[in-house]
């Protein structure tokens, strides 16, 4: 007469005869031996009579059969021999062929291993199974104090989350012997995805002991899945949790996720910051009969504190290190960005320049350039990239290089300007469009055409303090707007005395601490300050370029300031 006798579940110690040719085992109420805990099929596995022998068969179940830590493979049979062990979830059964061998409890039965204390300290021993359930559930205080000041050493010594993470799980695990799984959760920065930091598994050996191993253990062994059901509950409640069944747990979500993967105790708690925000989680959790408590959980909660405070210096060292890398780039591409703009203004006899650039961040989207052009002629760009920044400095980058071809290519103004439009169309940058204020200077004639891409007029401040604004009458689209646009330009002479003033919108849109624009229809104080203002291009550029600070100081500049000046002396 063949028998299982139950050693875990309820009620442990129970013998079943096997009488029948056919043994159904599951949950439902038909099956020859019932199972209650979760994740049992109804119908799980079968034992078939083989003449003096028994075969097991795993009947597709979700959750597999095991005879001695080995999976069936479903449909499949196996004979059992004397002493097998036979696991369905949280169940397990030792076959018996000769019933008189079950009356004394089996080696495995009574002996466990329990490993005790922290770091190399750690040392097994053998006890009985009773003994054991008291160490587990109730181990030193000195133990748990001595695991938690080495979490707390660690979270001290690294600014790094990833070598955190696993330190805390290793602590926590010489903390809690009966813990079989443990996992370090965080929530991406400004979204909901989870991230798992660290994962610790302690792996099933054979006859059901259990071992310190982490997580290198067979792929079969290592549920490595989490639930997210609790992960989800914790975050938004805020609040730890503990409970002994989760399956069976009202106070917890109904998840399929808790069944699959056997979760029977289990220990959540949030890492909280100072400001209420949820980092992440930890739990730990086992599969089976030991239990945590909620002195436990008080423990846990208090390591998730010290993990919290570590976290988020953690992450504030990293948000550091990489805005330091950022400004070390923007310094770079500011050095980068200025190779591009002429280093020096011409020297040319009977003529005087100048130039001002001043980008309202480490890089900008105003553009200016000199490009000498046969026939004793100069060009003078001044172009200004919609918007700010990293995506305007780049535009310009490469606005400099298509410039100076098509002015070399074109040499006028006006076709310049639509050749330039087509080429930035053809790039297919979209939501970005750039004003270009394009003046041809004829050195010997003293005189310059002048086309206009959506820019600001030229000023020119005549020798008698007269000033007159140019371009308004020819000025068409920005480029990057509309295709095969035609532009058109206008000639302007220049006498001795005169100075031509070429600018961007950053210098009549700085504003004072009133919040009032510096230059405006009804206010042109750029106007007013150029026709008061003596002296060559140099002179008065400078005056303009102070003018325009003490205006603005106390202000913060919101835009690239650019300002070229030009005459004949």
């Amino acid at each position: 007469m063949a028998i299982l006798k139950m050693v875990t579940g309820e009620p442990s110690g129970q013998c079943v005869e096997l009488k029948g040719d056919v043994t159904v085992i599951g949950r439902a109420p038909e099956c020859e031996i019932v199972l209650d805990p979760n994740g049992v099929s109804r119908k799980h596995a079968e034992i078939h009579r083989e003449g003096d022998n028994f075969r097991i068969i795993d009947l597709k179940s979700r959750n597999k059969t095991r005879v001695n830590d080995l999976v069936l493979e479903p449909g499949k049979g196996r004979l059992l021999e004397e002493g097998d062990r036979i696991n369905i979830c949280d169940v397990e059964f030792v076959y018996h062929h000769d019933p008189a061998v079950a009356a004394a409890p089996p080696r495995d039965d009574r002996e466990i291993v329990v490993t005790e204390g922290i770091g190399g300290s750690a040392y097994n021993h053998i006890m009985d199974a009773s003994r054991a359930a008291a160490v587990v559930c109730a181990i030193r205080p000195e133990v748990k104090l001595g695991a938690i000041l080495e979490i707390t050493r660690n979270l001290c010594s690294d600014l790094n989350i990833d070598t955190v993470a696993p330190k805390v799980l290793d602590s926590l695990f010489e903390i809690f012997p009966q813990v079989e799984r443990g996992f370090l959760v965080l929530r991406e920065e400004n979204s909901h995805r989870l991230l798992r930091k660290a994962f610790k598994y302690r792996s099933r050996t054979p006859f059901g002991r259990r071992s310190a191993l982490g997580a290198t253990t067979y792929e079969d062994e290592a549920p490595m899945s989490i639930s997210r059901s609790i992960i989800n509950h914790v975050i938004e409640q805020k609040k730890a949790i503990l409970s002994q069944d989760a399956g069976a747990d009202s106070n917890l979500p109904t998840s399929a996720s808790i069944a699959d993967l056997k979760i029977r105790s289990i220990m959540c708690a949030p890492l909280l910051t100072p400001d209420g925000d949820v980092l992440g989680i930890l739990q730990l959790d086992t599969s089976d009969r030991k239990q945590f408590h909620q002195e436990d959980l008080d423990v846990l909660v208090s390591v998730a504190g010290q993990a919290s405070i570590a976290l988020e210096n953690a992450r504030m060292h990293e948000s550091l290190i990489a805005r330091d890398r950022l400004d070390r780039d923007l310094q770079l591409a500011q050095q980068v960005q200025k190779r591009f703009l002429p280093q020096t203004t011409p020297k040319i006899a009977g003529f005087e320049f100048f130039a001002h650039y001043s980008p309202a961040f480490e890089v900008g989207g105003d553009y200016y350039d000199f490009v000498p052009l046969p026939d004793n002629r100069l060009a003078i760009a001044v172009g200004d990239v919609s918007g700010k920044g990293v995506a305007a400095a780049l535009m310009m980058a490469k606005f400099s290089g298509d410039t100076r071809y098509s002015i070399l290519t074109e040499n006028a103004p006006a076709p310049a300007a639509s050749r330039l439009n087509d080429l930035l169309l053809a790039a297919g940058i979209e939501e970005k469009f750039i004003t270009l204020g394009l003046t041809v200077l004829d050195i010997d004639r003293r005189e310059f055409d002048l086309a206009s891409a959506g820019h600001l007029p030229v000023l020119v401040r005549r020798a008698d303090g007269t000033v007159e604004s140019i371009g308004d009458e020819i000025t068409g689209l920005p480029l990057g707007i509309e295709e095969d646009l035609n532009y058109h330009q206008v000639k302007v002479a220049l006498n001795r005395g005169d100075v031509a003033v070429v600018y961007t919108d950053g210098v009549t849109d700085s504003r004072n601490t009133r919040d009032e624009l510096f230059d405006t229809k009804d206010n042109p104080r750029l106007s007013r300050r150029l026709a008061e203002t003596h002296g060559g291009p140099e002179a008065i550029g400078k005056a303009l370029v102070q003018t325009l600070r003490e205006f603005s100081a106390g202000h913060y500049q919101a835009d690239d300031i650019t300002l070229i000046c030009f005459g004949p002396t």
